[in-house]
């Protein structure tokens, strides 16, 4: 080979070249099949149970594999693959002692031989004794839990995003059981904390739970936790709360095999301080168990998602005003539950009754309850069989200490009565509310019962049927309560029952109602200025009857017209004359009383004429048929009655 050398702007080169019929050297190979690329040996590397995947470092030709606390080493089956071409050895699918490391050798497309070095261990830390001093849990490490671990001592343990805890079967973590202790897990969306089981294949029910008892500090929260796979106790949930209040935010509770969070109430505790944008989400019981006092703790955001419902245990009694939010599914109540203060219900909630719930309302202190629903989010009061019928539940009642501005509007009343007394609704003592726009039906007694002296502020829009006995049952007093419009079908025999004595102050109104009004109670004194609307129809019981006019100054109009007539008559089902009294005016009715177009039917028993007055009244174009008394209509000797016009009958003094 001849050197040539060559000078440039100062600078010498080397030229090497090869003169006529120099051979190349031989100690240069081919590129191709001299380099092969050591990332590409091995394609993955996997155990095959417990899964596992491995880490492979292609420089130092190392593979290292993760597998839970508690495997056992010895016999691990491989699922390798690697590059084309190529060979390893021991082969992929054979099991192997991973005790210690495990040298493979991998035989390239050129037979040289290169070496890699597999470790099996297993990662994370074991968590077996209780933790009584602070501690932070870290993202780099996966925590196994073995049992029933307990932090306390005035301790605080701090989880970071992104760190994932490993229950085995029937373990738990408990937080404050009698001694001081703070749980502080604040993943974020990207890095949420994990609690779930260590099991291979984990089912709903594979460990026990987060335990947050009466010594859990206040600031004490979880955000953005992922719990799964809890609630191997069926008493207790996958997250429990026990005489503490706790913060809860983004977090998630799935596949519960019990609740998903349980919560019991002690000392004004044991609910929450905050739990916003929360989803509960396939529970094998019901989603939330939580008592009525903290049951407006519960914020927004929150959804609930293949779950039975939300429990409300105990009563409601609060000083402070609170709202029951529509979270989707329903509440569940299984016996009586009080509830004294002030309470909104969002519209769209649903309520189901167990065969003894109830809601009793306004019994203890003032209470203001409303339940504003809306036509197209209506409010629901219903039974939680699984195939109701009428009387599967009780109803609802209020009692005295109810204000006035109480409201029920847009509420439905589905299968209840089961109190034969009482009725799907019962108002007690003198309360009194505001109920419009709702509907009650399959009843198996009332729709609707009310005290002699309570009543309605407002009564309209609302729908009643399918109801056993009577739609509803009334005083005089307040059946100038009921307004119009109301849509009342009754079954046969049945309407709106009314009972007793009244004396109105104020000009009053009885409203024609799509219903029939069955006047009981015996004699009925009436005293005021009353209206009867055309088209009403008063059927009386037996012999019951009204006595108008014997305590102060009384009015009664009742003036129907040709098409629409005013109608008293018996309430037999078969009746004949003399099925029922008839009507008394006594010395205070007033002159300008009017009967007009109103008909008098089945009149008689005891002898007593159809109409009996002891003062001039005006009545015309009335009838009265089918009666048993001497005579149809009698006024009392020595006062001037008005021919009056229009009628089938003739007056007789007496």
């Amino acid at each position: 080979m001849k050197q040539t050398f060559f000078k440039l702007s100062g600078v010498f080169f080397l030229l090497l070249f090869t003169l006529n019929g120099c051979k190349k050297d031989d100690s240069t190979q081919d590129p191709v099949t001299k380099i092969v690329s050591v990332g590409k040996q091995i394609t993955y590397f996997k155990i095959v149970t417990p899964a596992a995947t491995g880490i492979i470092d292609t420089v130092n030709k190392t593979v290292s594999v993760t597998v839970p606390i508690g495997t056992v080493l010895t016999s691990l089956v491989t699922d390798i693959s690697i590059a084309a071409g190529h060979t390893i050895t021991p082969a992929s699918g054979q099991a192997q002692n991973f005790s210690s490391p495990v040298v493979y050798s991998i035989k390239r497309p050129d037979n040289t031989i290169t070496t890699w070095t597999v470790t099996v261990g297993t990662g994370g830390v074991s968590v077996d004794q209780d933790i009584t001093s602070s501690v932070n849990w870290t993202a780099d490490k996966t925590y196994f839990i073995t049992g029933h671990i307990s932090i306390g001592n005035n301790s605080v343990l701090t989880i970071q995003p992104g760190t994932v805890i490993k229950f085995s079967a029937g373990a738990s973590l408990s937080i404050g059981d009698g001694s001081n202790a703070t749980l502080i897990a604040n993943g974020t969306s990207v890095k949420p904390i994990i609690f779930t089981s260590s099991a291979l294949v984990p089912a709903a029910g594979a460990w026990e739970g987060l335990f947050f008892e009466d010594y859990t500090l206040n600031n004490s929260s979880l955000s953005y936790c992922n719990i799964m796979y809890a609630g191997s106790n069926t008493n207790y949930g996958a997250l429990n709360i026990d005489g503490c209040d706790l913060s809860i935010s983004n977090c998630t509770i799935s596949l519960s095999g019990s609740y998903g969070i349980w919560t019991n109430y002690t000392n004004s505790l044991g609910g929450f301080s905050t739990f916003d944008n929360n989803n509960i989400n396939s529970t094998s019981q019901y989603g939330l168990v939580i008592d009525a006092q903290k049951l407006g703790t519960v914020g927004t955001g929150n959804t609930f998602t293949n779950c039975f419902g939300i429990l409300i245990d105990g009563d409601f009694k609060s000083t402070s005003s609170q709202t029951w939010k529509n979270l989707t599914i329903p509440y569940i109540i299984e016996g009586e539950v009080d509830i004294d203060g002030n309470l909104t219900i969002e519209p769209g909630t649903q309520f189901r009754f167990e065969a003894a719930g109830w809601f009793a309302i306004g019994y203890y202190a003032a209470t203001t309850f409303i339940a504003d629903g809306t036509s197209a989010s209506p409010i629901k009061f219903t039974s939680n069989a699984s195939s109701p019928v009428a009387g599967s539940w009780r109803g609802i009642t209020f009692y005295d200490y109810t204000q006035t501005n109480s409201k029920m509007n847009y509420c439905i009343f589905d299968y209840a009565g089961s109190n034969v007394n009482e009725g799907a609704l019962y108002m007690s003592g003198t309360s009194s509310i505001i109920f419009t726009n709702s509907t009650i039906r399959n009843s198996s007694s009332y729709g609707i019962v009310l005290d002699s002296d309570a009543g309605f502020q407002t009564f309209t829009g609302n729908t009643i049927f399918s109801c056993v006995n009577h739609l509803i049952s009334i005083s005089t007093k307040h059946l100038p309560d009921l307004g119009t419009p109301n849509t009342f079908t009754a079954e046969t025999g049945k309407g709106i029952q009314v009972s007793g004595d009244a004396q109105y102050s104020n000009d009053v109104t009885w409203k024609k109602q799509t219903a029939d009004l069955y006047i009981t109670g015996g004699e009925n004194d009436i005293d005021g200025n009353i209206t009867i609307e055309a088209g009403s129809k008063l059927m009386f019981v037996n012999d019951s009857y009204f006595y108008f006019g014997y305590y102060a100054n009384t009015k009664i109009t009742a003036v129907g017209t040709s098409a629409s007539r005013i109608t008293f008559t018996s309430a037999s089902t078969s009746p004949v004359a003399g099925s029922w009294k008839g009507l008394y005016f006594a010395d205070y009715t007033q002159s300008n009383t009017g009967l007009s177009y109103c008909d008098f039917l089945y009149t008689g028993m005891s002898g007593v004429p159809a109409i009996y007055t002891r003062k001039p009244i005006n009545v015309g174009y009335t009838n009265i048929s089918s009666f048993s008394s001497t005579h149809a209509a009698e006024y009392k000797t020595g006062i001037t009655m008005p021919t009056g016009l229009g009628n089938n009958f003739t007056w007789t003094a007496n």
